[in-house]
């Protein structure tokens, strides 16, 4: 879902949220619609799971055809595309919560999601610079909702060929920073819409809670777009590992209304964001941004993991949050029209295409 936020206070904060509920459960009416189900039933629990076993076969092949083969653990042995655990254990039975395998159900969504991305733009021209991400996959990054128990590098890397499948189901042609290659310099996302100017996107994973570390990221980001060639860009977050243990899937209980984590989420992230304009001052942001070519907004993105009430069946459903939310730091440097409309079709796909 993707908000548009500034900082001015309870009412932007109500239309926040309003805005929220609309998408979340807008999606929730999709995913019942559109997904076949695997249930399982435990102390009042009901998860459901896309049907997404031919889907995830149909990934595995594509990566196969591309020399990427997704490995096992070099630990535990066990495949990295963990929902087919999830999958296995369902249909043999599942006598635990969903407490219980917490891990797997967040793979599971995840990977799906990924899958269903990355399936629709396999004819789009610019498909072949996916596959250097694509085979960072064999490190472990499978999924953006946890960190990889390998190379921290590769899930920093995922995100950006996430949103690059966005805007390619789009019909928008991109270009890809190598994730080997790059001298960290260029934006890692560039967006070439044929009849306007390129515009670009400087992803950035953050982990570190302080809002320096923040500041230095939004530093560099702004120095990457100004040395690209395209006129516009942004600075984007992936904030998930700030969100891991932010309690967005309560234990051992649910949310009574899906806007709960919704709202919260959105809650934190702009709080993240505000709190570096705070212990700065905006006279200091304002310099950062002083005659560049990015804009005065962060996008920040999040994949959070949620088990919440559904309002149709009253039941609780493990479900995938995706977030996308633009923050104004700067009033009067704002994106472009042509750059809010692609980031919100970005978000459509995001929230729609479940494969």
């Amino acid at each position: 879902m993707t908000i548009l936020a500034n900082n001015d206070g309870a009412r932007n904060m109500r239309a926040l949220a309003e805005a929220t509920v609309r998408c979340v459960c807008s999606l929730g009416t999709r995913l019942r619609h559109r997904w076949r189900r695997w249930r399982t039933r435990k102390q009042g629990i009901q998860v459901q799971i896309a049907g997404a076993s031919d889907l995830v076969d149909s990934f595995e092949e594509l990566l196969a055809t591309h020399g990427v083969s997704i490995p096992r653990h070099v630990s535990t042995g066990a495949d990295m595309l963990s929902l087919w655990r999830i999958l296995n254990t369902i249909k043999a039975g599942f006598a635990g919560t969903p407490d219980d395998m917490r891990l797997e159900y967040t793979a599971g969504l995840a990977v799906h999601d990924l899958a269903a991305k990355v399936l629709a733009v396999e004819d789009h021209p610019d498909f072949p610079t996916l596959i250097p991400h694509l085979k960072m996959l064999v490190q472990g990054a499978v999924h953006l909702t946890q960190e990889p128990p390998a190379d921290a590098d590769a899930y920093n890397k995922l995100v950006e060929v996430y949103w690059a499948t966005l805007l390619m189901a789009k019909s928008i042609r991109v270009l890809l920073d190598h994730p080997k290659n790059s001298k960290g310099d260029n934006p890692d996302v560039i967006a070439l819409d044929g009849s306007q100017a390129a515009r670009a996107y400087a992803f950035k994973t953050v982990r570190s809670p302080h809002t320096q570390s923040l500041l230095d990221h939004i530093v560099k980001g702004v120095d990457q777009i100004e040395r690209c060639p395209a006129p516009e860009g942004i600075v984007a977050f992936n904030l998930t590992p700030r969100l891991l243990g932010a309690g967005l899937w309560p234990e051992a209980c649910f949310f009574a209304d899906w806007q709960q984590p919704a709202v919260r989420t959105i809650e934190m992230l702009t709080g993240m964001i505000s709190d570096v304009l705070k212990d700065n001052g905006q006279e200091a942001i304002d310099d950062v941004f002083s005659g560049k070519k990015a804009v005065g907004s962060i996008l920040c993105v999040a994949f959070i993991p949620t088990v919440a009430r559904n309002p149709i069946t009253g039941n609780a459903v493990v479900m995938p949050l995706k977030v996308a939310t633009l923050i104004n730091l700067v009033a009067d440097r704002p994106p472009s029209a042509a750059m809010l409309a692609e980031i919100e079709a970005a978000n459509h796909t995001m929230q729609t295409a479940l494969g």
